[in-house]
């Protein structure tokens, strides 16, 4: 395995991440629901991929002569979990959205700053001298 297989795992995330605040801030502002549930939508499907990646193409241990490309795999595994459980966010979310409940806004804004956490931190390993 070569760095650059683990440059799609690192570029999808931060993507989605970026698209899906956008769509939820979007959609706040002009007060358009579909926007809204488009970014819920594409945060959600970002954390998919991830657990995706995570269960199924990224493997630490496949780098044991390189030392750099195992850490930059194991920082982007614990990304990953972390978009995986970023994703039970957005989806409750979108359901406080859906069903209108009292506390969506705060919910919506600790989910928005927690990716926009992931997203710098996914940023970072893109950074990150291999």
């Amino acid at each position: 395995m070569q760095s650059s297989e683990l440059y799609l795992p690192m570029l999808i995330p931060s993507w989605g991440i970026f698209i899906g605040i956008a769509l939820v801030i979007i959609g706040f502002v002009d007060k358009k629901a579909g926007f809204t549930y488009s970014g819920w939508g594409v945060l959600m499907a970002t954390g998919l991929f991830s657990l995706f990646c995570n269960l199924f193409q990224i493997n630490a241990a496949q780098f044991v002569d390189n030392a750099p490309l195992k850490e930059t795999a194991e920082l982007l595994i614990a990304s990953g979990w972390l978009n995986v459980a970023g994703a039970f966010l957005a989806l409750a979310s979108l359901l406080f959205f859906y069903f209108k409940k009292r506390r969506y806004l705060l919910l919506a804004v600790l989910t928005i700053f927690f990716f926009s956490i992931q997203f710098f931190q996914f940023y970072g390993l893109l950074q990150k001298p291999k």
